[in-house]
Order: structure tokens, then C-alpha cells, then sequence
């Protein structure tokens, strides 16, 4: 069964998104606080429906640092696609 999108909410992704470059992390600590039971596993499948309709374009980034699992990170920074 398909559940349907909240448009109200696919609203709230992309505007979390006018004008920079966030990773999905980043996108959930801006939707919390107004967005209650809001998980990161929800904002990342909105970002992929979002990318998939052609609305956000990502980078992919290989960023150097002390991780837990090792020196290196693969993240995608999003952004809104051009008009």
C-alpha cells in the first residue's frame, strides 16, 4: 500500500532549503522544533521524492574527519533544483 505525501510537509522540506545547502541532518534539526514526530528516516525519504520529481538537486561529498567508523564521511548536501 502507498501512502500519500503530505504536501504540507514536502512545503516545509523545500523551504527549509531556499537559498543553501543542507545535508538531511541538517534538514531534520530545522524541522524539528515545529514538526512534531518527525523522524529523520521521513525527511530523507522527502528529500528522495523531492529529488526524484526533479525539485532538489545534491552534491555528493567525501568530507576528512575523526568518525567513529573511520577517517572519512560520504555526505549529500541538497539544494533546491533550478527553475
Amino acid at each position: 500500500m502507498v501512502k500519500r505525501l503530505n504536501e504540507e510537509l514536502m512545503a516545509d522540506v523545500l523551504s527549509a532549503l531556499r537559498g543553501q545547502k543542507l545535508t538531511g541532518a541538517q534538514v531534520f534539526n530545522a524541522l524539528k522544533e515545529t514538526r512534531h514526530g518527525l523522524s529523520k528516516r521521513l525527511v530523507y525519504h522527502y528529500l528522495y521524492v523531492a529529488s526524484k520529481r526533479g525539485l532538489v538537486t545534491y552534491d555528493t561529498v567525501i568530507e576528512l574527519g575523526d568518525f567513529s567508523w573511520g577517517k572519512t564521511a560520504e555526505k549529500k548536501y541538497y539544494r533546491l533544483a533550478k527553475a
